[in-house]
């Protein structure tokens, strides 16, 4: 019964941050963040060769899910 209570806690703590980092998308997609994200990414991408895409464009991609109704439960993309 622990396990169930700790795990819907968790569960929900997840989805207030969720929202949280949506109601603040003007201050996390402002003009001065996203340019110094970008200068971290390239750096990230140049030494390890790893593409991170930008958490603005996530944020706008879950924004258009929950508009259009939320997904199937794949988060890979192919929806």
């Amino acid at each position: 019964m622990r396990v169930i209570a700790i795990t819907i806690v968790l569960f929900l703590n997840g989805c207030m941050t969720v929202d949280q980092v949506k109601d603040a998308h003007s201050v996390y997609c402002s003009g001065i963040y996203k340019g110094m994200r970008a200068v971290g990414r390239t750096a990230l991408s140049a030494t390890t060769g790893v593409v991170v895409s930008d958490v603005c464009d996530t944020i706008d991609e879950i924004v258009s899910e929950d508009a259009d109704g939320g997904t199937d439960g794949n988060n890979s993309g192919d929806n």
